[in-house]
Order: C-alpha cells, then sequence, then structure tokens
C-alpha cells in the first residue's frame, strides 16, 4: 500500500513539474502572411509587428508615445548638424554575437543608399554615421535637424547585425532574421505560423525578461474564420476586427474589445502623371463624389474621422482649419465636365486582401460612388505580397490608384507626408507636386531642417494647405484600432498599431 501510495505521489508531481514546464504561450492572428523579415524591405503595418518583436532601435516610444532609451541610453547634440548616441552595453544579437557601434552604422548606411531599402526617405537628412568607439556613435546631418533622435525610432531604424546588412547577407535575413529584440526567431512556415520564443537574454525595457515565453503568428485572410478562431480559444488576439462583430466579441463569455484613436489613415494613392488623374480638377472631383461620413457609418460602426491635409491628429503639422470636401455629386460632374472629362474617365483601384479592416467593401463602395458622377471604375484585389512588390518598385499604372493606410513614423508630417511624398518615397513619382522647384517641395525640406518649431509650423500650414487643393491622394478618414482578445491576455493598446507581446501579461 505504502509502494503504491509512493507511486502515486510520484506521478501526480511528474504531471505537476509538466504542467509548470509548458510555456506560457499566446497565439495572434493577423489577415495577412509577413512579406518580409527584413526590416528595411516593409513598412507593411501588419509585418512591422513582426519587427518590433525581434530587433531593437537605438530610441523607441513607450505606450503613451513619448520617447525613451533603447538600445541608446542617452543622445546629445555635439553641434548643430551632430548627434552623438551612447549604446547600451552587454546587448547581444539572438546568435550570442555582440550589438556594437559598427552594427549601428552598417544598419543606418544602408538605409541612405537608395534602392536598398524602402524607408531610405525616412533616412535622407543624414550625412554620415562615425563610430567613436563601440559603444558611442556620432551622426552627422546635412542640414540641422531637430527630429533626428524620432528617426531613431521609426520603421526601418530596427538594428542589424553588420554582416547581414551586405546585398547577400539580407537575403538570409529576410528568411531567418537575427535581431536583438525582447523575442527570437524560430520558425516560420509561410501561410501557417510565424514562431517566436522569448529572448532570455534581452537587456529589458525594466530589467526584467518578458512574460509570455512563446508567442505564435497565425494569418487568417478571411474574417469568419479569424473571429471563430478566438471565439473557440484557438488564438487570443486578433486584429481587423469587423465593426459589425464587436458587439458579440465583448458580449462573449471569454472575449474582449480593446480599442484606441490611431495614428493612421486611410488614402487611396493616385498615379497622376498622366491624364486624367494629372488634372488637378479630376482630382478634385473624385473627393466631392466620396460620401466619407457614410463610409464610416456603414463600413466602420461610426469610429473614425473624415480628414484633409493627409496628416493624422495625432502628428506635429496637423492642420485643423482644413475641412474635408463634402459631398457633392454635382460639383463632381461639374469639375469632370470643365477639365474636358464630361463623358466620364477610366479609374482602375487597386488593394491587397488584409491591407485593413472591410477593405474589399471599402473600394467597392468607393467605386459605387464613382460610377454615380460618371467615372468608370475597375477594382483589383491583390494578394499582399503582389500589393508589397507594387508598392515598393513604384509600379502602380497611370490612372490607377491604390489603398493603403500609413502610419505616422516619426508623429510629425516628416514621417506621414514628406516620407510618402518626397521624390524618393512611395508615392513621389506619380505628381508633379512632390518634385524639386515645386513649393510643396521647397516647404516640406525647410520643415524638415528648422529647428524653430514656430517656424515648422508655419511651413506645415502651407503645405497641407496646398494637399487639400491638389489632392496627390484620395483622403478618406483617420483610423481607430480594435482588437479581439481573450481574457486571458491583457495589454493597452497603442495608437501606433505596434502588437509589442513584452508588454502583455497572461494569466495562466
Amino acid at each position: 500500500m505504502k509502494r503504491f501510495a509512493v507511486v502515486i505521489v510520484l506521478v501526480l508531481a511528474a504531471l505537476a513539474s509538466s504542467a509548470h514546464a509548458q510555456p506560457v504561450q499566446i497565439t495572434i492572428s493577423q489577415p495577412a502572411e509577413a512579406t518580409t523579415m527584413d526590416p528595411g524591405r516593409s513598412t507593411q503595418v501588419l509585418t512591422v509587428n513582426y519587427f518590433i518583436n525581434l530587433y531593437d532601435t537605438l530610441t523607441r516610444w513607450d505606450g503613451a508615445l513619448k520617447l525613451v532609451p533603447g538600445l541608446a541610453t542617452s543622445w546629445k547634440n555635439v553641434n548643430d548638424t551632430t548627434w552623438e548616441f551612447t549604446l547600451r552595453s552587454g546587448v547581444k544579437f539572438h546568435d550570442g554575437v555582440p550589438l556594437t557601434a559598427e552594427d549601428v552604422k552598417a544598419t543606418l548606411e544602408r538605409n541612405l543608399q537608395p534602392g536598398k531599402t524602402v524607408v531610405q526617405p525616412g533616412f535622407a537628412t543624414i550625412e554620415a554615421v562615425q563610430v567613436v568607439n563601440p559603444t558611442t556613435i556620432r551622426i552627422l546631418t546635412k542640414k540641422p535637424d531637430p527630429l533626428l533622435p524620432v528617426r531613431a525610432a521609426q520603421m526601418g531604424a530596427q538594428i542589424l547585425p553588420a554582416r547581414l546588412t551586405t546585398d547577400e547577407g539580407v537575403k538570409e535575413l529576410a528568411r531567418r532574421p537575427v535581431g536583438s529584440g525582447a523575442y527570437r526567431f524560430v520558425e516560420w512556415v509561410k501561410d501557417e505560423r510565424l514562431v517566436m520564443a522569448a529572448n532570455r537574454d534581452w537587456w529589458g525595457w525594466e530589467g526584467k525578461p518578458p512574460a509570455i515565453e512563446r508567442v505564435v503568428w497565425k494569418p487568417i485572410p478571411d474574417d469568419f474564420p479569424r473571429l471563430v478562431a478566438l471565439d473557440k480559444g484557438e488564438v487570443d488576439i486578433i486584429t481587423n476586427v469587423p465593426p459589425d462583430r464587436i458587439r458579440s466579441i465583448e458580449e462573449g463569455r471569454a472575449t474582449r474589445i480593446v480599442t484606441i484613436p490611431s495614428t493612421r489613415i486611410t488614402i487611396c494613392a493616385f498615379n497622376a502623371t498622366q491624364p486624367p488623374l494629372s488634372d488637378r480638377r479630376v482630382r478634385q472631383a473624385l473627393h466631392y463624389a466620396m460620401d466619407v461620413p457614410s463610409i464610416i457609418k456603414n463600413l466602420y460602426a461610426g469610429m473614425g474621422k473624415p480628414i484633409s491635409g493627409a496628416v493624422a491628429d495625432t502628428d506635429v503639422g496637423f492642420n485643423p482649419a482644413l475641412k474635408p470636401y463634402p459631398y457633392d455629386p454635382a460639383r463632381a460632374k461639374q469639375l469632370l465636365a470643365e477639365a474636358g472629362y464630361a463623358s466620364g474617365i477610366d479609374v482602375t483601384i487597386h488593394a491587397g486582401y488584409g491591407t485593413m479592416v472591410n477593405d474589399k467593401a471599402l473600394v467597392e463602395a468607393i467605386a459605387d460612388m464613382w460610377s454615380k458622377v460618371g467615372v468608370r471604375p475597375k477594382v483589383n484585389m491583390m494578394e499582399m505580397g503582389a500589393r508589397a512588390r507594387l508598392l515598393n518598385e513604384r509600379t502602380l499604372p497611370p490612372n490607377g490608384c491604390l489603398l493603403g493606410n500609413p502610419q505616422s513614423t516619426l508623429l510629425d508630417a516628416d514621417g506621414s507626408l514628406w516620407r510618402l511624398l518626397q521624390p524618393n518615397g512611395l508615392n513621389g513619382k506619380y505628381w508633379m507636386g512632390s518634385q524639386p522647384g515645386q513649393r510643396f517641395h521647397e516647404l516640406m525640406e525647410q520643415a524638415r531642417y528648422s529647428l524653430d518649431p514656430k517656424r515648422r509650423k508655419e511651413l506645415y500650414t502651407e503645405a497641407t494647405r496646398i494637399i487639400h487643393e491638389e489632392k496627390p491622394y484620395l483622403e478618406l478618414f483617420q483610423e481607430v484600432i480594435f482588437y479581439g482578445t481573450s481574457k486571458r491576455v491583457t495589454f493597452k493598446p497603442r495608437p501606433d498599431y505596434r502588437l509589442i507581446v513584452a508588454e502583455m501579461t497572461l494569466s495562466r
């Protein structure tokens, strides 16, 4: 009998030990697969969520969007065009190699070379990067740059091992990332899962390891299966929640909704290099044909705000004096006639599945509204990989428009409006106003180098007024973020859309 009791105790102890050994894991479902693990090759928000967990930046934004130390413990101006950063000691990449100033230099220098990354415009103020010693770097700018510490936190600023910044190295990095972030890469099974494990050697924002030991990112493109997976407890967080399902998630026994206004706007970028879209009156007409409040009400549960000026109200440079164009189909038809297109125009709307909530319904609504004023729209829905190529290679066909929801990278018009519209930006080649010699180009270049906040505001005010009149984008609305989560996950949503697993906790 005693022997039997001892066996029972040992079995229970083994079971308890086994249960305790199970990693604390969550599963996050987004509607689109990652397109790359190279942070220099994508600014798509869903993909950036992978980067932000695998890599570190010199500076970072906390949950309140305040700039705080990251890999750099401090920074200062040596003179008007030189910033010095002191690096955190003892940081290692996931392969065990120490992170040094040489890695920072190599990463930033890659971002300075046109064509090597898609983030080059965000680093265009940098003249050179100098290594002072293994834990100190100096960044020299072409002119005084008040935003340099903020640029060190933006998309593409994730620090890579120097050996992986070469042309061959980034090919490897794109498949098997090596960073210094809170989570390290485990495996990537395309269209099925991407797995990360906690980096126990992470320096930690507060000197402590992440509470969640393992995270599985599971792409589920269609809304209904993603919602079912949350309801069944198969996933813990879902993005891109359809607004008409918010109530059912809130009323779920084990689920809830978390929400916050975002730093992201929804637009359609025009290729306005040829008639008819090269005519400002045509672009204005396409705005007057849009009933944006109706779209927000019917597709987004009233959550969102119509915009004009292409800068979110979270950013320096937001111009509250600009009012969105009213819905006025008669005015739209009049402008098309004045431009010589009384019989209508042909426009193709391109969009990627999973770009945003209700993306297909949104482009169909745009097409329907345009058709009522004489526009003959076509809709081209693509997989995210095809969309990424079209965006990154700047191959949007003439008289096409591309649905997007660009996110502010600097909380400043330089990181939203000018990041996209400068000549080397994702949309810069599509509009004449972006080119040197044009007033908009002159204003934005002056603003990015001005150390006078009042002067920068004046410059941005004039620049956004030009956007309001010229309409190089179809401007729609500023977004509100919704996540569906299981009640066992706790986190505070961020306005910048970043799902940072190290900021989350989980009840067992």
